[in-house]
């Protein structure tokens, strides 16, 4: 006896609860946060407080007092829950749940309206998602806070869009498809607004569309992206009216862009390390993929394809695969690259991917007799009881920061005493002046400032044994750090 139909599902949304709770929920439980993720919070709580404003962000007032490394739309949003809730790390923490709640679900209903007329494939949308949050930084983004995080879900929206508007019946009212492409065209808008011209991929849609349908005229397809692409020229000439978000935009483009495509400034690694990065990111998905396959021909009971379903999955595989391209080959040709700047367009490639793979789960699942069936459920659901078990045992530790965490406590507990002056700037020199997550714990957690012996005016100082003549006239106050001493003068 075979297990029903309809619970060829249920298995996989299991094995993704489980890739949930292992790969996010475990480290975002803890205290610790890569300092990028530090800073933006920093920003919002500041901003939130009244320390800067929406068009000024502020992160402490010593470093970046007027942040223009990147645009605000993150940091204005995150700053409506501290605003609501207060300062709190559970903030930062929920707003990355929620973009990985709000990603997940579009992806999905992407994957959904892709596969409408294939039940084989449409079941299997829990495995694209395993998969994606296998692929590359893509969990470590959504653990850390990363403006990366609501830039998938403004793209994803605006692919979404189109995807609607493209997939339905040819007879779609042309006013209801101008309606979805202004909305994609604000949705692309706010992905620059989140993180600059990364977030413009969404414009190739409809051609990439067209390429691998052709399901649509030439004609309308340039309309569309026209509509776009217009709609983004007027919302940021909009913006352009206003005296302080012009301002804004002019530092962001002198200060960080330009500088950033020029390789004037950041830790390089483009060109052949950018793709380099790209093909390591993208080799768990390909790998898993590989091994499927190779196990399908294998031992799998394979029948005839029906030429059209085999048609339709590879040039759906092949839209998937050129939207994850729009996405990442313009930033192989910049000269500064991380790998987690592919975040974004790794969703794409893993749903490519599976186009190949997830048939042959989906088809073994099925095969499962009932006692085979409730044996694989009974050994999912004893794995995602461990790992929520895994994941509850790690709220609130202090995770892989743990001694930038201390540091940052016992420097605080000793210049703000709770009774006596506080001091808001505490000097540094040598390698603390570039630990850029003692700077993040200090602001985010203390509301202390780190300066540069230049711009120090206070009578603490953080040093290490690289410091020589900065120190004089200071004397160890016997403070136990980590790596560094705390003087006092």
């Amino acid at each position: 006896m075979q297990s029903k139909t309809v619970d060829a599902e249920k298995p996989l949304w299991i094995i993704l609860a489980i890739v949930v709770c292992l790969l996010v929920l475990r480290q975002l439980m803890h205290q610790s946060m890569f300092f990028d993720g530090a800073i933006y919070a920093s920003i919002a709580r500041n901003l939130a407080e009244g320390a800067g404003s929406p068009w000024r962000l502020q992160f402490s007032d010593t470093l970046f007092s007027l942040f223009s490394e990147h645009p605000p739309l993150m940091m204005w949003l995150e700053a409506i829950g501290f605003l609501l809730f207060g300062d709190t790390i559970a903030v930062e923490k929920c707003f990355s749940l929620l973009t990985l709640i709000a990603s997940g679900f579009i992806l999905l209903k992407i994957w959904q309206r892709l596969h409408a007329s294939d039940p084989e494939l449409r079941f299997a949308g829990p495995m694209v998602l395993a998969m994606a949050l296998g692929a590359g930084r893509v969990s470590w983004g959504f653990t850390n806070g990363m403006l990366e995080n609501l830039l998938i879900v403004f793209t994803s929206l605006a692919i979404y869009c189109v995807v609607v508007a493209y997939g339905g019946a040819d007879h779609k009212k042309a006013l209801s498809r101008s309606v979805l492409m202004i909305a994609a065209g604000v949705l692309v808008a706010l992905a620059l607004m989140t993180k600059g011209l990364v977030g413009l991929f969404p414009l190739a849609t409809p051609g990439i569309w067209w390429l691998a349908f052709r399901r649509r005229n030439l004609v309308s397809v340039i309309v569309d992206t026209l509509v776009m692409t217009a709609t983004v020229v007027v919302f940021f000439a909009a913006l352009w009216q206003l005296d302080d978000a012009r301002d804004a935009i002019q530092r962001y483009l002198s200060i960080q862009l330009l500088p950033s495509l020029t390789g004037q400034r950041g830790s390089g690694g483009g060109n052949w390390n950018a793709v380099r990065a790209f093909i390591r990111v993208n080799a768990y998905p390909a790998i898993i993929t590989l091994i499927i396959v190779l196990c399908d021909r294998r031992w799998g009971n394979r029948s005839e394809m029906p030429r059209d379903v085999s048609q339709a999955r590879r040039r759906t595989a092949v839209f998937l695969a050129l939207v994850g391209f729009s996405a990442s080959l313009p930033l192989l040709a910049s000269p500064r690259v991380a790998s987690f700047y592919f975040n974004p367009s790794l969703a794409y490639f893993a749903s490519a991917f599976a186009i190949a793979g997830a048939p042959a789960v989906v088809r073994a699942i099925r095969a499962l007799n009932a006692r085979a069936y409730r044996q694989l459920s009974v050994s999912l659901t004893v794995a995602l009881a461990l790992s929520a078990i895994l994941v509850g045992f790690n709220f609130g530790r202090p995770g892989t920061d743990a001694d930038t965490i201390v540091n940052a406590a016992r420097i605080a507990d000793h210049v703000c005493p709770s009774s006596g002056t506080c001091e808001r700037a505490v000097a540094v020199c040598g390698a603390g002046a570039e630990d850029w997550a003692l700077y993040g714990y200090l602001e985010r957690r203390h509301k202390i400032s780190l300066a540069t012996m230049d711009a120090a005016a206070g009578n603490h100082i953080v040093v290490d044994d690289s410091c020589g003549a900065e120190t004089t006239g200071y004397s160890d106050t016997g403070l136990q750090l980590s790596k560094y001493r705390l003087l006092q003068r």
